[in-house]
């Protein structure tokens, strides 16, 4: 089996150390074995006055001088961080979701840029979905993610659609099934499923049924636990999950996100990492034919 390659999402070390000192986090992700970082760009009130180009060739340099690929360029949309969203941001009323497919846009500028795969796009709304206007909404937000694809196919970069919990986006889609339908809606093919273990914990029945219904568009994940701490700190079962992407032969990167850094950034990255390496030992035993008695029957 192939080994899990593992990024940090680097916005939840805090913007000060995000856009002003991000040398900071590629320190610390090479000390403790990471293979890769995610990256959201500085957009709205939270960039801290640094603009794309600078932050652009500001990672194209780290990346290059420590060795650490950029997994995923995260088109963030939670209202704590962007003033677009949910109230001017979303995917699911014509003049925002327009709004939407800009910004995503740029984003997919960064990614390309940096070389990396991947941008994410979340669900934001624009007023609660019920069952009179889903159907309506659900064509906005196909539409919008048509030309969201599009546009990334044109400068070779995917998408991952994140499923995200209702009780901070919504009741809108919250599921990787759902996910699923609206992806087959847009008849596109490069955009996938992100799941965030964290949103995944109050909508789905069970992980390993999580990655199972999202194959074959599981493209990339998030690994934050049940209470939005670092892998290890809560109660989502990551050997379940683990277990079940080894299955699938799954190739993305396991990013972790930990919000906020309990105790501190440098335990919450290195217990987060060494808890899901030991996750995935566990996994992969469980998975060998020696399994559970140290012999293969014959």
């Amino acid at each position: 089996m192939k080994p899990l390659k593992f990024s940090y999402f680097q916005l939840t070390f805090g913007q000060q150390e995000t856009y002003l000192c991000p040398e900071v986090t590629y320190q610390r992700l090479k000390r403790f074995g990471y293979d890769a970082i995610e990256l959201c760009p500085p957009k709205g009130r939270y960039g801290l006055g640094v603009g794309l180009e600078q932050y652009v060739a500001t990672h194209k340099k780290l990346s290059a001088d420590f060795g650490l690929p950029v997994s995923c360029v995260n088109e963030c949309w939670g209202e704590m961080w962007d003033p677009y969203s949910p109230n001017y941001k979303t995917l699911t009323e014509p003049k925002t979701a327009a709004l939407a497919v800009s910004e995503t846009s740029s984003s997919i500028d960064v990614a390309a840029e940096l070389n990396a795969p991947l941008v994410t796009v979340a669900v934001a709304i624009h007023a609660p979905i019920t069952r009179d206007n889903v159907r309506e909404c659900s064509a906005v937000a196909v539409d919008a993610l048509r030309q969201m694809c599009d546009y990334a196919r044109r400068r070779q970069v995917r998408l991952v659609f994140e499923a995200t919990n209702h009780l901070e986006m919504g009741k809108f889609v919250n599921t990787v099934l759902n996910h699923k339908r609206l992806i087959e809606r847009t008849g596109r093919d490069n955009i996938g499923i992100q799941i965030d273990w964290f949103h995944a914990n109050f909508e789905e029945l069970n992980p390993y049924e999580a990655v199972m219904d999202a194959q074959p568009l599981l493209w990339h994940m998030h690994f934050r636990d049940s209470n939005s701490l670092t892998p290890g700190y809560g109660t989502v079962d990551f050997k379940a999950v683990i277990r079940a992407i080894k299955k699938c032969g799954y190739e993305g990167c396991c990013t972790i996100e930990s919000a906020p850094m309990i105790p501190d950034p440098d335990t919450a990255a290195r217990d987060g990492i060494e808890y899901l390496r030991m996750m995935e030992r566990i996994a992969e035993y469980q998975l060998d034919p020696d399994f559970p008695n140290g012999f293969t029957v014959a």
